[in-house]
């Protein structure tokens, strides 16, 4: 409602299970409809399928949610402020959508940059866009982490378990709402019937927001194999028809989840995500003596080792990533309009849409630290997610952090595996907070890394690059102002009780 020609207010997401509800009953009562309902999207009308599923109208029979969008899983991302939501504001503004006023990032950052040169919130550069501070967008300051403040934009735990449509969700390795998408369906595996979970599948691809629906195999300067190029519509009619008709399910969906390994470049099954991941094994960030940057970095080694600490100074007011935000990024752009990205982005770069840019580890100076391993002798396929413990002397209680890892290839390429970004005190997603005691070592375990599928080839590097998070579009503080304290960590190297980069293993098949 409030869309388009129809009546009423809109208010994202929180009216959507209600409106779905409704419409459905219209659409049943119609005269050329059977009493079924398949429902299809992706993105922001990923994330309102799993509402509408939890309503419980009879007849909804099938759901393909692509790219679901889950609120304070993508964003805000771990628990940072963050203001990407005025642009997804500024994309449907009014009764339709405005694919230029909510894309062009250059003219946002530029607005941006002018509300904190003057010292004003950042939101108020939305206002030339129409966007205003209301209740619905202050959640994005005032509670980015997932908590009683979302609720109302999920189903509740008792509505899932009374889901009986099947599912086939798809997201990709390089979408911004992979994290959103895994979320959903870990409540689904969880929480439904058997008899539901069993007809349901997820689909992985190596595709970005815009391909999980195009099934278009390259991302950014980023190119796939032709078997990564699926025609998604295709497949998803298929799969309809399938539940629908009793018609064959799509020869893709050989088992219930089904993930590309890119690098290898062939598709693999398994019954569940957890499945896909065989093993872990381990490296430790050694540190070097002098300045660490890109080119002096620290290594990751296969067994612990002593080091100097290094020091990493977190300034919120730091202008370097607001002004490189202004730099073009030509020849980045994937194959949807309403996704460009003409300009770097670190927050884009953390969301796996750019992944051979390697600027924000280049660009470092002392706001963050960056460690290589060493080249690997024989291929190694990562499938899962990684995880991160350091050991940290912080002079506050909190800290934000960038947290990229990268496949450095023989010819100096980098493309994107994994991120996380973390608000330290809320590394437990979802849990009480746990702040950092000042002045002591602190032990911080970060786990919740994107989930990536690649087949490292032989003679590349892995990279690690943990550096501050801030940016145009991610804020230190719910006040939208970036005049706050500086944050010094100090990173522990050695041998006893070491910091540890966990990787997961994937299957040979």
């Amino acid at each position: 409602r409030g869309r388009g020609d129809s009546e009423g207010e809109f208010v994202p997401t929180v009216n959507d299970a209600r409106d779905g509800y409704d419409l459905i009953e219209w659409i049943v009562q119609q005269p050329w409809s059977d009493g079924r309902v398949v429902l299809y999207g992706g993105s922001y009308t990923g994330q309102n399928q799993w509402l509408m599923l939890g309503s419980g109208h009879p007849a909804i029979v099938a759901a393909s949610p692509a790219a679901a969008f889950a609120s304070a899983i993508d964003m805000p991302r771990g628990g940072i402020p963050n203001f990407y939501e005025a642009k997804w504001r500024g994309l449907i503004w009014g009764q339709a959508l405005y694919a230029q006023s909510g894309a062009d990032n250059g003219l946002w950052v530029q607005e941006i940059n002018d509300a904190i040169d003057e010292g004003r919130p950042v939101w108020t550069a939305g206002e030339p866009f129409g966007i205003a501070y209301d209740d619905t967008l202050r959640a994005f300051f005032d509670a980015p982490d997932l908590g009683q403040a979302w609720a109302a934009h999920y189903a509740s735990d008792e509505q899932v378990a009374r889901i009986t449509a099947p599912v086939l969700t798809v997201t990709g390795t390089h979408d911004d709402c992979l994290p959103g998408t895994l979320h959903h369906w870990d409540r689904f595996e969880r929480l439904a019937p058997a008899e539901t979970r069993a007809a349901s599948h997820l689909l992985i691809g190596p595709w970005d927001h815009a391909g999980t629906d195009s099934g278009h195999n390259v991302v950014g300067d980023l190119h796939f194999a032709d078997a990564a190029r699926v025609d998604l519509r295709t497949l998803r009619t298929d799969w309809f028809r399938h539940v629908l008709f009793g018609e064959p399910e799509p020869a893709l969906l050989t088992d219930r989840v089904v993930y590309y390994v890119a690098g290898a470049e062939e598709w693999r099954s398994a019954a569940t995500l957890a499945a896909a991941t065989a093993s872990t094994t381990s490296l430790y960030p050694v540190s070097t003596p002098g300045p660490n940057d890109v080119f002096h970095s620290g290594w990751l080694a296969t067994e612990p080792g002593e080091g100097p600490d290094y020091s990493v100074r977190l300034d919120p007011a730091d202008p370097r990533i607001r002004r490189l935000e202004l730099e073009p990024r030509p020849g980045a752009a994937p194959d949807n309009p309403l996704f460009p990205l003409a300009y770097n982005s670190l927050l884009m770069t953390q969301g796996g849409n750019d992944p051979t840019n390697q600027l924000f580890t280049v660009s470092l100076d002392g706001e963050g630290v960056v460690y290589h391993s060493s080249p690997f002798q024989e291929p190694m396929t990562l499938t899962g997610k990684p995880a991160l413990r350091l050991r940290i002397i912080p002079d506050a209680e909190d800290a934000d952090l960038s947290i990229l890892l990268h496949e450095v290839r023989q010819d100096g390429q980098a493309i994107f595996l994994s991120s996380d970004l973390i608000r330290l005190s809320l590394r437990d997603r979802g849990g009480a907070p746990q702040p950092l005691r000042p002045g002591e070592e602190n032990e911080v375990d970060i786990t919740d890394f994107r989930f990536c599928s690649r087949e490292l080839a032989r003679g590349s590097r892995l990279r690690l690059t943990i550096r501050a998070a801030w940016s145009p579009l991610i804020l230190p503080a719910s006040d939208g102002l970036t005049a706050h304290s500086v944050v010094t960590l100090v990173l522990v190297h050695r041998a006893d009780d070491p910091a540890v980069l966990t990787l997961p293993l994937g299957v040979d098949q």
